[in-house]
C-alpha cells in the first residue's frame, strides 16, 4: 500500500539496522530539508523503530535482519508506485549530514542529473581513515571498470534519485555491493550521473571488520562483472 501524499514531494529515506541512539536526531534533522522521511528498518532488536516513528518518520520494518541492499530494494519498491519529486538515500549511524541533502538533492530538483552520488573524495578526502581510503580505490576502480562510468566514490551511501531512476532502480544485490549494482544499472538505462562534495564523520567504531568486509563487496563487484560479460559478451 503506498502514501499518495508523497506525490510530488522531497523523500529522505534511511535504512538502518539497530540505530536507536543516532535515527532520532538524522530523522528531525532531515526533516528540515525534505517533505518526508521513511526509515527502513532491517530487522533491528533495539527501539530504532520507536525512535524514528517518535521524531516524525514513517517506517518500514523487514522482521529480520536481510541485509542493506534488500533493505534499499524495499525502499525503491514502495516508492516506484509514488510520483516523487526527488528522493535522498542517506546512512542511519550519524556519518552523513543532514545539513547536506539540499546540495545532494540539487542537481535532481534542477533536472540536471537521475542519480547524484555524494562523494567523500572531492574534497577533503584526507580525513577519512587511510585503510578507508585504499580500500575504496580498489571498489571504486573496479565498479567504474565494470560498469564503464567512472566516479570517485562509488560506495557512498548518501545519494539521491529522480523518479525515472527509481523506477529504473530493479535491485538483485542483499548486501553492501548495491551502490555498485546502482551504478551498473544507471549506465545501462543511461541514466545522468553526476558528483557533489559531502563530508562524512568517523567517529563510531566500525560495526564489522573493514578488510573483510572491503573484500566481501569486491567479490560481489566481480560477480557483478563476470554477470555483465555473460549477458553481453562483446561489451569489452
Amino acid at each position: 500500500m503506498t502514501d499518495n501524499n508523497c506525490c510530488k514531494k522531497t523523500v529522505a529515506v534511511i535504512p538502518c539496522y539497530n540505530e536507536q541512539k543516532t535515527i532520532g536526531s538524522i530523522v528531525t534533522e532531515a526533516l528540515k530539508y525534505v517533505d518526508t522521511v521513511i526509515v527502513i528498518d532491517d530487522g533491528s532488536v533495539d527501539k530504532t523503530k520507536d525512535e524514528a516513528k517518535q521524531y516524525g518518520a514513517m517506517v518500514i520494518k523487514h522482521r529480520s535482519n536481510l541485509g542493506k541492499g534488500r533493505a534499499i530494494k524495499t525502499a525503491f519498491e514502495y516508492l516506484s508506485d509514488l510520483d516523487c519529486k526527488a528522493v535522498v538515500f542517506l546512512d542511519g549511524d550519524g556519518q552523513h549530514d543532514p545539513a547536506e541533502i539540499p546540495q545532494v538533492l540539487a542537481p535532481v530538483l534542477h533536472e540536471t542529473a537521475d542519480m547524484v552520488i555524494g562523494s567523500r573524495f572531492i574534497e577533503g578526502s584526507l580525513k577519512i581513515p587511510f585503510y578507508r581510503r585504499v580500500g575504496q580505490t580498489v571498489l571504486n576502480y573496479a565498479t567504474s571498470a565494470g560498469s564503464r562510468v567512472w566516479v570517485t566514490d562509488s560506495q557512498s551511501g548518501f545519494r539521491s534519485f529522480s523518479n525515472l531512476a527509481v523506477k529504473k532502480m530493479k535491485l538483485k544485490e542483499k548486501g553492501f555491493a548495491v551502490e555498485s549494482e546502482m551504478q551498473f544499472i544507471a549506465a545501462k538505462q543511461g541514466l545522468k550521473i553526476q558528483e557533489v562534495p559531502i563530508t562524512t564523520l568517523y567517529s563510531k567504531k566500525a560495526k564489522r571488520n573493514p578488510f573483510a568486509h572491503g573484500f566481501g563487496v569486491l567479490l560481489r563487484i566481480v560477480s557483478l562483472i563476470l554477470t555483465e560479460i555473460r549477458v553481453n559478451p562483446y561489451v569489452g
